[in-house]
This record gives structure tokens, sequence and C-alpha cells, in this order.
């Protein structure tokens, strides 16, 4: 059956001893190998247009994947731009409009640990060298539990704020902690994006709902055979079954 892959990453560096949720982090030697494997095993590495565009039928999902990185930390410039740009891999980065340039007011206190995001200066710069921008809300809210108004000025405002400065269309979306419902994604279409991702496990397949991109989670505890298991089987498949 051909289908595609959607890899989900968080930060890409060494987790402090003092934080929590280590599983966000993959470390630089390990993503090294990752995107290696990929290049080396004859993988399309693409953008999030060319899985939609897979999506509909217009392209074949033989070994398509692409690469997408959650919240916009300054190490996803210091690890995995270099890597990515030495590949020429495309990626994309979903940014919380509100906080570009400061930390991770959203969940520092949960986690223990505050993380540096990226400034307009970096996102600047990479937007030149195949990273893609999307929106992740001003400010990386349970979208769920807001009332319509204020959910209007999370998903307009950020693509507002972003368009505005990046000069470019902001076209995707990724749901702040995996939570939407009927009335999230409606907003989300209304707020004209053309896709959204979330948190649910899974393979990309055609006719799959765009506004609800299935990915593959890469963790700390993603060691090599499992990376390899994600990329050449139905595993996630299976994983994102047993859950629903």
């Amino acid at each position: 059956m051909s289908k595609a892959v959607v890899l989900m990453y968080h930060n890409i560096g060494i987790p402090p001893r003092e934080g929590k949720l280590r599983s966000l982090y993959v470390t630089p030697r390990m993503f090294r190998f990752q995107m290696w494997y990929l290049k080396a095993a004859g993988f399309r590495v693409v953008s999030l247009n060319d899985i939609l565009s897979f999506m509909r039928g217009d392209t074949s999902g033989e070994r398509l994947v692409a690469l997408t990185f959650d919240d916009g930390y300054q190490d996803f410039y210091d690890n995995a731009y270099p890597v990515l740009k030495m590949y020429g891999f495309p990626s994309t980065v979903f940014l919380v409009s509100d906080f570009i340039g400061k930390e991770n007011h959203w969940d520092y206190q949960e986690l223990n640990i505050r993380k540096r995001l990226l400034d307009w200066d970096a996102i600047i710069e990479m937007r030149d060298h195949h990273v893609v921008f999307g929106s992740h809300t001003r400010t990386h809210p349970f979208l769920s539990k807001l009332s319509a108004e204020v959910m209007e000025e999370e998903l307009f405002g950020a693509k507002i704020a972003l368009e505005k400065r990046l000069n470019l269309p902001v076209q995707f979306f990724c749901y702040p902690y995996g939570n939407y419902d009927e009335r999230t994604v409606a907003t989300v279409k209304k707020a004209g994006y053309l896709g959204a991702a979330t948190m649910n496990r899974g393979l990309i397949h055609r006719g799959d709902e765009p506004f609800e991109l299935r990915r593959s989670f890469i963790r700390l505890t993603t060691h090599p055979f499992l990376f390899l298991l994600k990329l050449h089987s139905s595993y996630e498949d299976r994983k994102g079954r047993r859950r629903m």
C-alpha cells in the first residue's frame, strides 16, 4: 500500500538533567544518524505541500518523508538546521508567534526548565534555506477549552503575525498538545490554513483528512532499529489504532 511518513520532533539537543519530559529530546548525534539514514536509504524528504499532493493522489507516495518540528526551539537552529542544510532536506517548524525570541512560557513550570525559542533573525535566515514555518497559535493554549472569540484570536492572529514578518503565506497549522475537536478544525479551516498536524499516531495514506495529519513521534528513546521500523513497516499505524 502506498503511504507516506510525517516525523514529529521537538528538541534536538541533550536533555537537561533537571528537566522533565526528556522524551521531547533527540540527541544531535542520533538526529545526524537519522538524517543520514534517510539519505542513504533513498527516502524522498519532502514538504508538507508534497504530502498533501500525495494524499490527493497527484504524486507517488513511495518513500515520502516529511520532517516537522514543534514549538520553534533555538536548538533547531543550533543542531538540526546545519544537518538539514547539508542534505538539502526541507522541513516545517511550527512557531508560537507571541513568544518568538523568548522562552517556553506555556510549560516551563511543568517541565522545570526554560528553553530558548527562535528569534526573527534566525527565522528569516532559515526561511531562505528550505525551512517552512507554520503556525502553532499565539500562546500555545488548549484550543478546545477556548471560547470561539479567543480561539479565532489564537488562530487568525498567529497566521497574520507570521505572514507579516515572513512575507510568505503560512499554510500549515499544528494543534498545541495535540488538542482539538470539531469546532477547532472548523476554525482552522476558516483561518485559511491548508492542513493541520496532530499528535495522532500513524502513517499518511491517500484520501486522509488534511486537517488531521497523523505523525510519527521521534523521541529520546527512538533507537536506530525503532526508527527503521517506523519508516519501513506499518508499525505506526498499528500503534495508532491501539490508542483509538
